[in-house]
């Protein structure tokens, strides 16, 4: 996936480097170039001859305009897939990791879609603070030096992390340009297995996004375009409006304000919608002083119908109480060996009284023993008293919410475990959880 080339003007393939030429070595033949959208090439060899490549590979590539990747996002879902879709659009590369058609960890290149970022837009760290930190620490090690600074608690470090892959989520839905590969490869036992996002659940939110940049693409067809200042503020906007006001020179477009600005693709064309409202700005085609053409709407695809969500199958609340009890307890005696478990204790019954880890009322009012695990006799009662309350499948909404408080566990010791310890801590773990799918 390193290796790079570029077409020159005579239009021949030529390697940037060295490394590029053994790539190509194994390749020999003849090949049809596939008519594609400007950021992919595709090529066929003709007649073809089939075999295979190790992994990682890449096993589906497409234009992101013309398919829509929820589509692609659903059907992953419902088949289980478990690889990484990249996706390379103007505002930058992004990537999902999929495990058995779940989200398990997002990266992305954009600036605004960095931890600390996502940590100033919530409000838990002021930039100064995160600025400190990170003149000592590598961004890598940014959330759990502001955990031990006392500037966050764990569970709102889970909290910000989740959000974060959430939000590289939504903009790769958003995305209607551009290309998307999806890559076949062994996924490090490791990366990840703290952090579980529903996919079905994560598409839903997207549909509201997705409806709301119809909205916007009326008036802002894409990014590229420059943005002008039509007048000054009036003291009534909001902060990101004035801010981003105050940068508009006519030669900055809206992916590049959004950069500046440090806000996502879907964050900066919503408060350039509002300006452009306003009167506050308009919109160019061209930097300024250039001249203008206007700008022409481009089609935006419609949301397609979601499929439907696929929900675990009905297990007995007991059997499913005493599995992830044994859970827990694994993680608390793997955190106990670095003597660490009080804290750990401490900071898992703080989350719990704060429902920062699930919505669900049977976890309302419990707490960790010094054991690890939960009461789960008050487990049982809870069940049974909210049960009409728990939807159509209050068995699988249970075993959802104990994943919940599960995942932010993994998270936590995650933190505080060395390297091997936590690889073999998820491997446990991971066997656990499949006595739930034993029949």
């Amino acid at each position: 996936m390193s290796q790079r080339f570029r077409i020159d003007g005579a239009a021949q393939l030529v390697p940037e480097d060295r490394s590029g030429i053994p790539a190509l070595a194994g390749r020999s033949g003849t090949y049809a170039l596939m008519p594609t959208g400007p950021d992919l090439l595709v090529f066929s060899r003709t007649p073809p001859e089939g075999g295979s490549i190790p992994t990682p590979r890449v096993v589906l590539a497409g234009d992101a305009g013309g398919f829509p990747l929820s589509d692609l996002i659903a059907f992953l879902s419902q088949s289980r897939w478990s690889g990484v879709i990249r996706v390379h659009t103007p505002g930058g590369e992004r990537s999902l990791t999929l495990r058995e058609g779940e989200v398990r960890g997002a990266t992305s290149e954009e600036p605004a879609d960095r931890l600390g970022e996502v940590l100033v837009r919530l409000g838990y760290a002021d930039r100064a603070q995160v600025e400190a930190v990170l003149r000592e620490q590598s961004a890598s090690k940014l959330g759990r030096a502001l955990v031990e600074k006392g500037v966050l608690q764990a569970h709102d470090l889970f909290k910000c992390v989740t959000h974060q892959v959430s939000e590289i989520f939504h903009a790769i839905v958003l995305a209607r340009e551009g290309a998307f590969f999806l890559i076949d490869q062994p996924l490090d036992e490791k990366m990840g297995h703290a952090l579980q996002l529903s996919t079905q659940s994560l598409l839903m939110d997207s549909i509201r996004k997705i409806d709301e940049m119809a909205h916007f693409r009326k008036r802002i067809p894409h990014g590229r375009l420059y943005v002008a200042r039509k007048r000054p503020s009036d003291g009534k906007l909001e902060e990101d409006e004035d801010r981003v006001l105050a940068m508009l020179d006519g030669r900055r477009t809206v992916l590049e304000l959004g950069h500046a600005a440090r806000l996502s693709e879907f964050d900066v064309t919503k408060v350039v919608f509002r300006l452009l409202e306003g009167g506050f700005a308009g919109l160019m085609d061209k930097p300024a002083g250039a001249p203008a053409a206007a700008a022409t709407p481009e089609k935006v695809a419609a949301p397609r119908t979601r499929p439907p969500v696929r929900t675990a199958p009905p297990v007995d609340a007991r059997p499913v109480a005493r599995v992830f009890n044994f859970i827990f307890r694994e993680i608390r005696d793997e955190v106990a060996r670095s003597g660490m478990d009080r804290e750990f204790i401490a900071a898992a019954n703080a989350a719990l009284a704060n429902q920062a880890l699930s919505s669900s009322p049977v976890l309302e009012g419990l707490a960790f023993a010094a054991d690890g695990s939960l009461p789960e006799g008050r487990l049982m009662e809870a069940f049974d008293k909210h049960r009409t309350h728990l939807g159509s499948e209050p068995l699988a909404s249970f075993r959802q919410a104990l994943s919940d408080v599960m995942f932010f566990l993994l998270f936590q010791a995650g933190e505080l475990l060395e390297s091997r310890a936590d690889e073999d801590l998820a491997r446990r773990v991971k066997e656990l959880l499949a006595t739930l799918e034993a029949p």
